[in-house]
């Protein structure tokens, strides 16, 4: 049966009040006649639709225009995203790490914390320590948001999307961890799972130097190597959901044996374990290094930054393995260029901490071997979040979803307040009287209710 929603009044208005929003988030701040003309709206549709908002917090009034900013006619009411109007948290479980963010509506950080794990530790240690996080993100925001909006988790692996399973994380050694239902049971608030390069990638696009780019390939380098793909505005998922694992593109059919099982995978050649094998292999040959003092006379202590402050000092061990590392990226860039043609490359990662010794050398390798057609057209970049673009990733897929659908119904976190006359507003849930809002608004309500539980 076809289940796709038609075009009724509810539905229209839900795609306004997103246009309004969205306005709002590219263009604070504006007035209502403003909004009419960025979004087309008429001027009646769009004050209604800002009342409703304001109304729900969403949006919030900071006073009337100056003069001199209007010309002539009435100064109108600036409007912009209320940052008080619920928080956003992202999070991501790395190979030796947890990390931890909230952020406002505005989408200003007001808290984060990150810890180091150790896999020897075992899964259930880990996932509890990544539990006891969340918790402490939800506390520290104290009152500064009137909810959490929900949280976005990536995971370096292969993620069933539609029920927030981790089904295989090679470098983590975990298979089939049902990790959006242990979270659900810690959680009242909306939980998105997804692999962490594929968040990377939405993160880079919605808040990063992708912006507006409508075809991007988001690369990121650190113990493994992944990958995610957007194509207008959105993440390219593939038919089971495990689109852009590039890491595993075979390279050398006789290579190093990968954590996937197979040999000569990308993430073999180009990875920081390449890095520090390729430094490791150096010192065995007779080089003189400053890595060891570095590292403490231990070089399976190795970190990419103090690989990175070794290249600055000129360290010669350095900056060979970087080079080569960066040809080995640079082909494969090169060839998923040529694949997918993309407009924006983005480069993160671990890896990316390195760019001022890898990006050159890539980008020279690119031109070499990618068609002149396909690279001409596409701009190599490096990750404006760095580090954290997987966690502002997990950011942009609440966010996302909320300026999508403001009014779709959420699980109750048992928070109440009060709208303006009175009327119920429950965090986390959005239920609202009809004193509060229109029939209409609810119809929104209550189609997006019924379209997700189709």
């Amino acid at each position: 049966m076809f289940n796709a929603r038609t075009g009724d009044q509810a539905l229209v208005r839900e795609i306004n009040l997103s246009i309004i929003l969205n306005a709002l988030r590219d263009h604070s701040p504006l007035s209502r006649a403003a909004l009419a003309s960025v979004t087309g709206l008429n001027k009646t549709t769009v004050s209604s639709l800002v009342q409703q908002l304001i109304d729900a917090h969403f949006i919030s009034e900071i006073g009337v225009q100056k003069a001199e900013e209007i010309g002539t006619g009435r100064p109108g009411m600036l409007l912009e995203l209320n940052p008080h109007a619920g928080c956003i948290l992202g999070a991501e479980i790395g190979v030796d790490f947890v990390s931890v963010v909230a952020v406002n509506f505005a989408v200003q950080l007001i808290w984060r914390r990150e810890v180091h794990t150790d896999l020897r530790d075992g899964q259930e240690a880990i996932l509890e320590r990544t539990l006891e996080l969340i918790r402490e993100a939800t506390e520290g925001i104290g009152d500064q948001c009137r909810e959490v909006l929900g949280l976005g988790l990536g995971v370096p692996g292969l993620v069933d999307v539609s029920s927030g399973t981790l089904l295989f994380a090679p470098n983590l050694r975990w298979r089939d961890v049902p990790l959006r239902k242990i979270l659900q049971e810690n959680f009242s608030f909306p939980i998105y799972v997804d692999n962490e390069a594929n968040m990377a990638t939405l993160g880079e696009s919605y808040f990063g130097v992708a912006r507006g780019a409508k075809s991007v390939l988001y690369v990121s380098a650190g113990v493994g190597l992944g990958g995610g793909i957007v194509l207008n505005s959105q993440v390219l998922p593939g038919a089971g959901g495990f689109a852009g694992e590039v890491g595993h593109m075979s390279m050398l059919p006789d290579g190093q044996l990968c954590n996937c099982g197979n040999r000569g995978c990308w993430e073999t050649l180009a990875s920081q374990g390449s890095v520090f094998r390729r430094i490791k292999e150096a010192v065995a040959a007779g080089a003189c290094t400053a890595l060891s003092d570095y590292a403490g006379g231990n070089l399976d202590a190795l970190t990419i930054p103090m690989v990175v402050r070794a290249a600055e000092a000129g360290d010669a061990v350095a900056i060979e393995a970087l080079q080569e590392t960066a040809v080995y990226l640079g082909i494969g860039l090169a060839n998923l260029i040529n694949a997918l043609n993309p407009e924006t490359v983005v480069f993160g990662g671990i890896l990316s901490l390195a760019s001022d010794f890898l990006l050159p050398k890539i980008k020279q390798v690119i031109d070499e071997r990618a068609l002149p057609w396909s690279s001409g057209a596409t701009r190599v970049l490096v990750a404006a979040h760095g580090f954290d673009a997987c966690v502002m990733g997990g950011i942009a897929s609440v966010y996302h979803r909320v300026l999508s659908q403001p009014f779709t119904p959420v699980r109750n976190n048992g928070r109440r307040y009060s709208g303006k006359d009175g009327s119920a507003i429950y965090a986390g849930s959005r239920t609202v009287s009809k004193q509060a809002f229109p029939s209409d608004t609810l119809a929104v309500s209550e189609a997006a209710s019924q379209a997700a539980s189709e």
